[in-house]
């Protein structure tokens, strides 16, 4: 399962709750082997304490598609239970035949805005440079293609066990929708 949003929408809470519950839940932007920030070439780069707008239209964070195969591969490997990934790049729209089902967790502007300025927020994205800048002229683009995508939309203003619940039960829909039989 693939949980993405903007930047504040709650993968990284979702994350750590999902995991102490039980579930194998992993936030990608925590795993340096699978997320980079890279120049037009694909070449990792080293992103600055203050990125200025130039610089972060200029550059991406992406996902290395090796290391991802491998973790997904692990996890198969390890459990039957289902692999929660949650986390946004540039190129993961690639890789989501790679998953069983794509959550979008929805947040307003606004929402946005007060959770990546919140100091003890996991990252400093949307606190520095020109990233919130960066962050809200991308919101309707990423909002968008990923809707387009057909990703199912979970509304990640709620309380964060409601999100929970609500991913869960939108997994657990989609694993009914799978073995329903044809005719």
């Amino acid at each position: 399962m693939f949980v993405t949003g903007v930047s504040g929408s709650g993968k990284s809470t979702l994350a750590r709750t999902m995991a102490s519950w039980g579930h194998r839940a992993v936030s990608t932007d925590a795993d340096p082997r699978l997320c980079y920030w890279s120049d037009s070439s694909g070449c990792p780069v080293q992103r600055p304490a203050e990125p200025d707008a130039s610089w972060l239209t200029m550059h991406e964070w992406r996902w290395n598609p090796r290391h991802l195969d491998e973790i997904i591969a692990d996890a198969a490997n390890q459990s039957d239970d289902p692999l929660w990934l949650f986390g946004q790049a540039a190129n993961a729209a690639e890789f989501a035949d790679r998953f069983d089902l794509t959550i979008l967790l929805e947040v307003d502007q606004q929402t946005m805005i007060t959770r990546v300025q919140n100091a003890s927020r996991g990252n400093d994205f949307g606190r520095v440079g020109d990233s919130l800048s960066i962050a809200l002229a991308s919101y309707m683009p990423f909002v968008t293609a990923w809707r387009r995508h057909g990703a199912v939309i979970v509304d990640g203003t709620l309380d964060v066990e409601t999100v929970a619940e609500e991913l869960l039960m939108a997994a657990a829909s989609a694993v009914l929708h799978r073995r329903k039989p044809s005719g």
